[in-house]
């Protein structure tokens, strides 16, 4: 079920979204129909308590109190993922979303040709953003991991180490039975015995690429492979 939060202190502009959210899921069904939306009225409510389970926000940015544009800056230090397409009346105002990594904004009055290209492109952010979970059997526990939370892949003494945020899986195999695992082109050998997460890339030399706080060793052989799928990771948008 798709987790909208409207964020408007006037109550018109939040029923005339709920107006056009139904419109746009009766004559695109292919989206799916389930969908649930949260109002709020303030950016100091949508504030409390918040926790990363919206999947897109719509953020007035001219309310009163705490704006739409603060409220975005808090929200990112929590949330890096949700998709936040704020509404305004002058669209100067949303060029500053850019540093909150905003993915798009409404101008008003709310009409709905322009609010269905926004809904589908956030649409499109979301699946394509989508979680993939890797399952580890270690030791008769199951583990999950989000492959976004994966920072390399290595292979040592035929041992694969899963080097992920929340700390390091050690499980017998080898790394093409990681890369049969992953099913996303965001990965890419760096040699024989690293896999890297393009995500999590901070630099790169002229032997090796630092990969969250490690630097690994690229290969002769591998590195102009990695140099371009890292620039096309880049010049996506990664």
């Amino acid at each position: 079920m798709l987790t909208i939060a409207v964020v408007d202190d006037e109550r018109e502009h939040i029923e005339r979204f709920k107006q056009l959210v139904a419109r746009f899921f009766t004559e695109f069904s292919r989206y799916g129909t389930e969908y649930n939306i949260i109002e709020f009225s303030s950016g100091e409510q949508l504030l409390e308590n918040y926790a990363p389970r919206y999947d897109v926000i719509f953020l007035d940015i001219d309310m009163g109190g705490i704006s739409g544009m603060k409220a975005a800056k808090l929200i990112r230090k929590v949330d890096e993922n949700t998709a936040i397409i704020f509404v305004t009346r002058m669209a100067r105002y949303a060029v500053e979303g850019y540093s909150v990594a905003a993915l798009d904004f409404i101008v008003k009055p709310l009409d709905y040709p322009s609010f269905t290209i926004k809904m589908k492109r956030a649409l499109s952010r979301i699946q394509k953003n989508q979680a993939q979970k890797i399952q580890l059997n270690i030791d008769g526990e199951i583990h999950f991991i989000d492959v976004r939370d994966i920072l390399y892949v290595e292979v040592l003494n035929h041992f694969v180490i899963w080097h992920t945020k929340k700390g390091d899986f050690r499980i017998w195999g080898s790394l093409k039975d990681a890369t049969d695992q992953i099913d996303d082109p965001n990965f890419c050998m760096c040699n024989r015995c690293y896999l890297v997460n393009l995500r999590h890339v901070k630099g790169l030399d002229k032997n090796t690429v630092r990969v969250g706080d490690e630097d690994l060793v690229i290969s002769r052989y591998r590195r102009k492979e990695f140099v371009e799928t890292l620039a096309q990771f880049y010049g996506n948008g990664g």
